[in-house]
């Protein structure tokens, strides 16, 4: 039989040993021991303990609070439960029970600097920092060498804005403790804050190399690495912490914003579905998706996540400036110019919201409107490139021509590399007439990428001043079909230089442009061009002949129908009473819908004046995209359709150069019916609105490139109505 003493050495013998497992990471065995100990005798409060402590310490943070306050209703005054339970209290989020735990331990022991550190960092949880500082400053004068206390303090510090003093406490816990990953990644926080960023990054490099393993440090040093503007480093140090810890929503959320600098938008659209997976309610996450998918031509969407985050943020400026865009997008322009004028009310300072509104009173029409709005963009932000540009883009509409040019110079200043500032600028003097000037810039704005642009890098590009006697150039055209048509006739003029040329073109033209060269070859696009010696982009030829306004090639035509052609089209147009007029009216969609001639294509019913005359006969020319309002007009049945017919086996207007041999007139907007009708020297009328391409010029009514056409122009901010009462006042009295 045993006595008391054995009992009671043989229960502390338990007792070390299970605390000598336990601090030797054996845990499990450890448990066994208490729980053994506390058969022999439930109300053994040490026991309880320090099992409580080790179930704490293995995650199963209830059952060890649990044990814990149950030796704690046995020793109620006992400082180290006390701590203990509180510890256990505030990892379960429990902070205000957990603090008065802690309060009790600073009432027994009032010279240890544990209570009163636990007691401050449970009130900076709490987000009573002031108050903590009482008790973290007591910490630290009990224990000055305490480099954690000292840190601890410096939290508190930071947390009630006063970033100097919570630096000197990070700075003296370093010099306690060289090592001390807490002390380094908060010195960083804290250095950022203050805009010391390179300071901070090397405080954050060495947190890292400290603690690699800790996703924090990766991620904040990845949120300095986005301030500093090295999103590819930001990106590599946050996939480093996502690693670590794929639960950090923040961290797909900078990882997102990383990605959308970078231009990886479907990358980035991917990490902010990840981050609200995670964090669903974080507005932000949410407006930054919607403009990842307005980046991918992706509105409708954008759309839908500008709404949720608006239901989470109500009038959050940004998320109105984005939401507008997506709107703008959908062509839904009054609804995105009161989400924009509420974005301006919300945020009055805001330039871009300036700027984005007046692009959206553009498309409206409104030309005055939008250019206050960019002016007032400008006002706001100076060297606001975008605003300067869409300010010259609105003085150009309402030709105010001097100070268009004004704006683009200044969108260029502001941006040196805005390709757009440059073609704007160069189109804007190819449109004044000065020729020389405006394809100076564009070349200058090409030169450095020409290597990149040609067929093959090895062979140089032809800039004018190489020679081509007997050299074998290869033009390559470049731009839309219309664009083809009207510069093909350059090839002339580089054979009469002593070259054999290779054109290049759409494969659709290859068959119409068949006899442009006169002892070359007409290729299309993917075919083998053979050997060449020179190439040279098709819309780089005006420049590099250096043609001027006095020497535009104008000798029409240079392009001609084919005879059987002629021979199947004759008599169907010849069946047709009294003048005869060929119609088109839809240029290129998906052009228009980039924003490129815009406002260029009228609706088929804008062609109903001439409708109503009767000794016109109206032939439809139009092919694919506008076919369809034939229609949906009430004239439909007085226009012959001969689109379906045309060009049937797939060689664009090879029919159509044909039927308009047999036409009187063609009148067409701006679109490549416009070039091949000019090229074949037949009469064609060309409606133009008010923002026209810079080869029509700007006021005049003829055109240099084409002797057989008129021009019909739109004035600012007007509408198709007036440009057709005028083509069909003309058309009356050509039928007279």
């Amino acid at each position: 039989m045993m006595g008391g003493n054995d009992v009671t050495k043989g229960r502390k013998a338990s007792l070390a040993e299970a605390l000598a497992l336990q601090r030797g990471g054996r845990a499990a065995e450890a448990v066994e021991v208490y729980r053994q100990l506390l058969r022999a005798d439930p109300a053994d409060a040490e026991a309880l303990n320090l099992l409580g402590v080790t179930l704490a310490q293995a995650g199963q943070l209830e059952d060890g609070a649990r044990l814990i306050g149950r030796a704690l209703e046995l020793r109620p005054d006992d400082p180290a439960v006390l701590m203990n339970l509180g510890s256990a209290l505030r990892e379960l989020g429990r902070y205000p029970e957990a603090l008065v735990h802690f309060e009790r331990v600073t009432q027994l022991q009032p010279e240890f600097a544990g209570g009163y550190r636990a007691r401050g960092t449970t009130l900076v949880a709490l987000g009573r920092a002031e108050e903590a500082l009482a008790f973290l400053g007591q910490a630290v004068r009990l224990s000055p060498d305490d480099a954690h206390a000292n840190c601890d303090l410096g939290a508190a510090l930071e947390a009630v804005g006063r970033p100097q003093t919570a630096l000197e406490c990070f700075e003296r816990a370093l010099a306690i403790d060289p090592v001390n990953v807490v002390a380094h990644h908060n010195r960083a926080i804290v250095l950022t804050g203050m805009g010391r960023l390179p300071e901070a990054l090397a405080a954050y490099e060495r947190a890292a190399a400290l603690a690699p393993q800790a996703a924090a440090i990766h991620a904040n040093r990845a949120n300095l690495l986005l301030k500093l503007g090295r999103p590819a480093e930001a990106l590599a140090a946050l996939d480093a912490a996502l690693a670590l810890d794929p639960r950090l929503a923040t961290g797909w959320h900078n990882r997102g914003v990383a990605q959308g600098l970078l231009g990886q938008q479907a990358e980035a659209l991917r990490s902010f579905d990840r981050a609200i997976e995670l964090a669903p309610a974080l507005a932000l996450t949410h407006t930054l998706r919607g403009k990842a998918l307005t980046a991918l031509a992706r509105p409708s969407e954008a759309l839908a996540s500008h709404q949720r985050a608006l239901q989470l943020a109500p009038e959050d400026p940004d998320t109105l400036l984005h939401k507008g865009l997506a709107l703008g997008m959908l062509g839904r322009h009054e609804e995105a110019l009161d989400v924009l004028e509420r974005a301006i009310a919300a945020n009055p300072d805001s330039a871009e919201a300036a700027n984005n509104r007046g692009v959206v009173l553009d498309r409206l029409n409104r030309l005055n409107d939008a250019l206050a709005s960019f002016v007032r963009a400008i006002v706001l932000k100076p060297g606001y490139a975008r605003a300067h540009l869409n300010a010259g883009n609105v003085l150009r509409v309402l030709r105010r021509y001097a100070e268009a040019g004004l704006s683009f110079e200044r969108a260029l200043a502001a941006a040196p590399d805005d390709a757009e500032a440059r073609r704007n600028l160069a189109y804007l003097k190819l449109s004044l007439g000065d020729l020389r000037g405006g394809w100076s810039l564009l070349e200058a704005g090409s030169r450095d990428e020409q290597a990149a642009r040609n067929r093959d890098p090895d062979v140089a590009t032809w800039t004018g001043a190489e020679p081509l006697k007997a050299r074998t150039l290869l033009i390559r055209a470049d731009q839309g079909l219309g664009d083809t048509i009207q510069f093909c006739r350059y090839a002339a003029l580089v054979e009469a230089r002593g070259a054999r040329v290779v054109l290049e073109v759409q494969a659709p033209l290859k068959r119409l442009l068949a006899g442009v060269p006169r002892g070359g070859a007409v290729v299309a696009r993917g075919e083998a061009a053979g050997p060449v010696d020179l190439e040279v982009r098709l819309s780089a030829l005006p420049a590099a002949v250096g043609t001027e306004l006095g020497t535009i090639p104008g000798g029409v035509p240079y392009l001609a129908a084919e005879p059987e052609r002629l021979a199947r089209w004759r008599p169907r147009v010849a069946a047709l009473a009294g003048l005869r007029v060929g119609i088109a009216w839809q240029g290129n969609v998906e052009a228009e819908a980039r924003g490129a001639a815009r406002r260029r294509s009228p609706p088929l019913a804008a062609y109903a004046p001439l409708a109503r005359l009767p000794a016109v006969s109206l032939v439809s020319l139009q092919k694919g995209a506008g076919s369809e309002q034939l229609a949906t007009v009430e004239f439909g049945a007085r226009i012959a359709d001969l689109g379906a017919d045309l060009d049937a086996g797939g060689d664009a207007f090879v029919d159509t150069a044909a039927v308009m041999a047999g036409l009187d007139l063609v009148v067409t907007s701006d679109t490549a019916i416009a070039h091949l009708a000019g090229a074949l020297g037949r009469s064609v009328w060309v409606v133009l609105s008010d923002d026209p391409d810079w080869r029509w010029f700007t006021e005049r009514h003829d055109s240099p490139w084409y002797p057989t056409m008129r021009l019909f122009r739109m004035p600012p901010g007007g509408d198709w109505t007036a440009v057709f009462e005028d083509v069909a006042a003309a058309l009356a009295e050509r039928a007279r």
